[in-house]
């Protein structure tokens, strides 16, 4: 839905002319005024943190009445390192910074009100969860495990999961566990879908997406940029966000985040620490919607980049009262 809308819209937008630069760029005589003269950066900021390691990704507290909550995972691969910086929303304030006591293959899923909890991945040759356990951010400690586990489902007060399989889920029976101590618990209750209402992800669009030629145009517009390989779209109410990779004429690779509207006034422009290649976790190519493994995403009125490797930014969309 969010798409079509910015399709009719950008259809409907021929106030600007365009021509054919010496490379065969499209150049919106507008657009370049408004790169060039105005400031690229009108958002307040919310918080900004520099970390020691790079970030692996972000995972957020699920239970919506509870205190908003961010893990920014970070893995040094040279030192085999793993730490979990935990922060609190809005602020930003980091509450805790722990090294767990888990092995360097294991990784956050998800927090349900403050409760960490995470998969092993032991495994060398295929990336499957082994183990599904929670995890102490304060001392980094494991409150408890359950081998050959992965997870289901989770709410405030209870965890769900199969028997982990290297061929069918479907075929092993659901158990539930209370989610503080990993008790196992007799309940009748499904497995509730994994839902964050304050936390939205972008959709991403490869090159050979119908939408392709209606966000690349848009982009090119705008910045002058010819995206490729996969543009990230995300609209919160009159903004409109984009996330892409271009080379500039060095070839080098690089990655942007863009923030616009209708009346195309670009309210945040700058290149994120975004690596091409490591993007998405190797362990879950496949990423549950509660886990940030992107350039950015928006937690109520916060947009949250990855600024460099080491570094998130967080930026008001709409000004604070």
């Amino acid at each position: 839905m969010f798409i079509r809308r910015f399709s009719v819209f950008l259809a409907q937008d021929t106030r600007n002319s365009v021509y054919t630069g010496k490379n065969g760029v499209l150049i919106l005589a507008r657009s370049l005024f408004q790169m060039t003269d105005a400031n690229p950066n009108q958002l307040p900021v919310a918080f900004q943190l520099q970390f020691s390691d790079p970030v692996w990704r972000l995972v957020f507290e699920q239970v919506d009445t509870s205190p908003g909550l961010v893990v920014a995972e970070l893995r040094n691969r040279d030192s085999q390192t793993l730490t979990f910086t935990t922060v609190s929303l809005p602020p930003g304030k980091v509450v805790y910074e722990t090294t767990p006591q888990l092995p360097f293959h294991s990784s956050l899923i998800g927090l349900w009100n403050g409760q960490a909890l995470y998969h092993r991945f032991d495994n060398n040759r295929l990336p499957v969860p082994t183990a599904l356990g929670n995890v102490d951010l304060k001392t980094g400690q494991p409150r408890w495990e359950w081998p050959l586990h992965v997870l289901t489902g989770a709410n405030a007060e209870q965890v769900w999961a199969q028997r982990a399989s290297l061929t069918d889920l479907t075929t092993s029976p659901v158990v539930a566990f209370r989610l503080a101590d990993g008790e196992p618990v007799q309940t009748a209750e499904n497995p509730p879908v994994f839902n964050n209402s304050r936390l939205s992800f972008p959709v991403s669009y490869t090159m050979a997406s119908t939408w392709w030629p209606v966000i690349d145009r848009f982009i090119k517009k705008q910045t002058l940029h010819q995206p490729i390989d996969s543009i990230d779209y995300l609209e919160i109410g009159d903004k409109l966000i984009f996330s892409y990779y271009y080379r500039e004429t060095n070839d080098q690779l690089h990655a942007s985040v863009l923030i616009t509207d209708r009346l195309r006034t670009i309210w945040l422009h700058q290149k994120t620490g975004q690596d091409f290649e490591t993007a998405r976790p190797l362990s879950e190519s496949n990423a549950q919607p509660l886990v940030g493994n992107g350039s950015f995403c928006v937690w109520q009125n916060q947009i949250i980049i990855q600024t460099t490797s080491t570094c998130l930014t967080s930026y008001y969309l709409t000004p604070m009262p």
